[in-house]
């Protein structure tokens, strides 16, 4: 069973997903269902997720039917915050998050690191924690990590993964733009390596690599 993003127009500009987990001891088949939207679009929109999401499985039109017959396993309905990554400034400020100061260094979450489209966020975290390792020297700074320390982890941190996380903060902007998405989608639909670079984006650091570039992104959807 393939991973599932749908763009329902009333959850935009959230996403609803459907993961698969694996079948359960009576044979049935698992999912994982949830909504994911940024916090500042749930308050301007008074939108509660988990009442959105009980009236996706129960009333759409499409997933209303799938999942008639669906029982949710108990204590599963939980949601969590997810500290989404997205554009800094240079140093020395690296607002509006720094994620190291003098005598500290944040890695993964604790560095609001998790892809901002996707939602993924381990690979950014050992990404972070390679980094640290080998910014931090344990007897020459025994008595303490100095900020130019912590300045040249966020730095050397946000030359690795910032124009990624800056390119999914955009991706994940445009789903606000219902028209686009349509366009992008129909795209998809006719052409496979839109398709395909749509599916890779959620999952492949290397696609994610390739739409870095606008020029590319201009190539595959006009060209």
């Amino acid at each position: 069973m393939p991973i599932e993003i749908h763009f329902i127009k009333e959850v935009i500009p959230g996403y609803w997903w459907i993961f698969p987990v694996g079948v359960n001891d009576e044979g049935k088949t698992v999912v994982n269902v949830g909504i994911g939207m940024v916090i500042n679009e749930m308050n301007k929109q008074s939108v509660k997720l988990k009442k959105l999401q009980k009236w996706v499985i129960e009333e759409h039109p499409v997933f209303s039917e799938r999942f008639k017959n669906a029982t949710m396993i108990k204590g599963s309905g939980k949601g969590h915050q997810l500290p989404f990554g997205s554009p800094r400034k240079d140093a020395p400020s690296f607002q509006p998050r720094r994620s190291a100061m003098a005598g500290a260094i944040c890695v993964g979450d604790a560095a609001s690191l998790v892809d901002p489209f996707s939602g993924e966020g381990i690979g950014n975290a050992l990404v972070s924690s390679k980094i640290a390792v080998s910014i931090f020297d344990k007897e020459k700074h025994a008595d303490g990590l100095p900020i130019e320390v912590a300045d040249a982890y966020m730095q050397e941190l946000w030359e690795t993964l910032g124009a990624e996380l800056t390119n999914s903060f955009k991706m994940q902007k445009m789903v606000r733009k219902t028209w686009l998405m349509n366009w992008v989608l129909k795209k998809a639909n006719k052409k496979a390596a839109v398709k395909d670079m749509l599916e890779q984006s959620l999952s492949s650091k290397e696609a994610q690599e390739e739409m870095k570039s606008t020029w590319n992104l201009i190539k595959l959807l006009l060209f």
